[in-house]
């Protein structure tokens, strides 16, 4: 192929990426709410008490188990032995801090700590 058969293919590229250019950058960037929603659930620090049941892979049901059992055995006995549940409560609505939720998790599963509801009545 000669030197000049070249500079049309060459156009036709050229032309190419510069039409798709403007096509990019014209159009809005659309990110759906789902993925919103997750992007700001990720970045939150506090969880709610569905976001810490999923964060924790425990149902909603055993997480309250767990305050109450703490609750209950630190008024029984005065004290508590390790540590408990991290938690706030605002107006009745439990939050929870992600990395207080892992270390809570590490610590009692490296001294395999139990808890049952059968003990909580």
């Amino acid at each position: 192929m000669n030197q000049k058969s070249l500079w049309i293919p060459s156009l036709i590229i050229s032309l190419g990426i510069i039409i798709g250019s403007f096509v990019i950058a014209s159009k809005p960037l659309s990110v759906s709410t789902d993925t919103k929603s997750k992007n700001t659930e990720q970045s939150s620090i506090m969880l709610d008490l569905g976001g810490a049941s999923k964060f924790l892979g425990l149902k909603t049901e055993e997480i309250e188990m767990i305050i109450s059992t703490e609750k209950r055995s630190l008024e029984t006995s005065g004290s508590f032995e390790g540590t408990m549940l991290p938690y706030i409560s605002v107006n009745e609505n439990l939050y929870f801090e992600k990395t207080k939720l892992i270390l809570w998790a590490q610590e009692n599963a490296t001294v395999h700590k139990e808890y049952n509801s059968r003990f909580n009545q």
